[in-house]
């Protein structure tokens, strides 16, 4: 890797200059940097929005579980009703019924007060704060995941812009370098040099070329697009990126073993599980709470009355009754009926545990193969960078020679045209390959859940 790093820095400076693509000799165009264009997503992107709306059913889970076990007051200040009867039968003196000479109506009316108490000490509802605090810090680790895969997709998708960018002025430069090829043709057709066949080969390259330069436009304008629905900013004006540094570095001094160690304690997707397994072990307590705690319930209460024939009480806020109070205990032992149903229950609790504890395992396996994966993606892009910066220079310099000696009239015009799609061809690839390197660390960064100079520097202390 030293004969990269010694070509590489002059190598890059070609690579990030400013994207024409985005025409930056306009001045209404908005600046727009990686790190405001992380800002803007973090605030406006649809998917972050909906994950961290779920943050707001914390506080609602959390009174709902505190509402169980708090004590529940009752207030009725007024109630009142109003009834008549009909009455057709009456009791002589010795509570015999005869019917009445005279039938009438008897209107009653009734009006009370009353405040009561209610307390309901259950263990799982305090097991249930618990669990509701395990879901919540669910649901914060979920948010924590979005917002870190989402800097690392809209780091992707800027870099993406930018490679677009940077092979817009590679096809820029090859069109330079075709007209210059056209307009050697033509003057060595004035003086009767060179055969016309010449002049309408090298005519065709160019027009190819200009295809290629409007097409890699398209790309770019495609690349700017994605790059705007992924920040989801609808005040975001018309914009063109400010380019990012690259900077080359070695993979081969990354330690694999040390990068699984961090990833496997901080990796977002590894806490999510985590945290999915704690609160389905604390659902198992409720379970068996239900099986051995009772249930104690108490209530209290104390209230007024007023009953009267007529109407007198009916809308009355003050009965003249006596106050009653009251007070009521129950202790409620677990059914045992229900013993093999909560059996049944608890079983299918602890398989889930189970199944919960295999996907853990499988999520850290699935995350080392990941890690090293991109470890490998990540040296194998930067052995290509290597062999397609040297490529891009021999290319060079083959097609400058190419013109010399065509201009001399000691190659023929197909030769000139090898070299010119051979440097084409190498300027492309340089591009493609040292942006490849740039995406493979993102995914790498993305994997670990660290930057790329923390991880050069674990393995450093991890190698010492």
């Amino acid at each position: 890797m030293k004969s990269a790093a010694a070509f590489l820095p002059a190598l890059l400076l070609f690579l990030v200059p400013p994207v024409a693509a985005q025409d930056v000799s306009r001045g209404d165009l908005h600046e727009l940097t990686l790190e405001e264009a992380i800002r803007r997503a973090e605030i406006h992107n649809p998917a972050l929005r909906q994950i961290t709306n779920s943050l707001e059913l914390n506080a609602l889970d959390r009174r709902d579980a505190w509402l169980q076990i708090l004590p529940q007051p009752s207030l009725t200040f007024l109630s009142t009703s109003m009834s008549w009867s009909r009455q057709t039968i009456a009791e002589d003196n010795f509570g015999e019924p005869l019917p009445r000479d005279v039938v009438e109506w008897v209107q009653t009316s009734r009006s009370n007060q009353s405040i009561s108490m209610a307390f309901t000490l259950d263990a799982a509802d305090f097991l249930r704060l618990r669990v509701q605090r395990e879901e919540a810090r669910e649901r914060e680790i979920a948010v924590s995941t979005e917002t870190h895969q989402l800097r690392a997709e809209l780091t992707q998708a800027y870099l993406e812009a930018q490679e677009q960018g940077a092979a817009l002025e590679v096809e820029e430069e090859l069109l330079v370098a075709a007209r210059a090829n056209r307009d050697l043709a033509e003057r060595l057709y004035a003086l009767a040099r060179q055969d016309r066949i010449d002049l309408v080969s090298l005519e065709l390259s160019l027009a190819e070329q200009e295809h290629a330069l409007d097409q890699s436009r398209r790309e770019m304008e495609s690349a700017l697009l994605a790059l705007r629905n992924l920040i989801g900013d609808p005040d975001l004006p018309s914009f063109r990126i400010v380019p990012v540094e690259l900077e080359f570095f070695d993979p081969e001094a990354l330690d694999p073993e040390a990068l699984v160690g961090i990833a496997r304690q901080q990796n977002p997707s590894v806490l999510q599980a985590e945290a999915g397994l704690r609160a389905q072990r604390r659902s198992v307590d409720m379970v068996r709470a239900d099986w051995w705690l009772p249930t104690l319930s108490v209530n209290m209460s104390t209230g007024r009355q007023g009953f009267v024939r007529g109407g007198e009480a009916f809308f009355d806020p003050n009965p003249d009754g006596e106050w009653d109070r009251s007070v009521f205990v129950s202790i409620r032992l677990p059914d045992v009926g229900q013993y093999f149903n909560r059996q049944g229950q608890e079983r299918r609790t602890a398989l889930e545990i189970r199944n919960q504890e295999e996907g853990l395992r499988q999520v850290r396996g699935e995350l080392e193969e990941e890690i090293r994966g991109h470890v490998n993606t990540l040296r194998s892009a930067a052995r290509q960078l290597e062999i397609q910066g040297r490529r891009a220079e021999l290319a060079e310099e083959q097609l400058r020679l190419a013109r010399e000696a065509y201009g001399l009239g000691s190659q023929s015009y197909l030769d000139l045209l090898n070299a010119q799609e051979q440097a084409a061809a190498a300027g492309r690839e340089v591009v493609t390959a040292r942006y490849s390197f740039e995406q493979a660390r993102v995914a790498l960064e993305r994997a670990v859940g660290l930057s790329i100079g923390e991880m050069l520097e674990l393995s450093s202390g991890g190698g010492g």
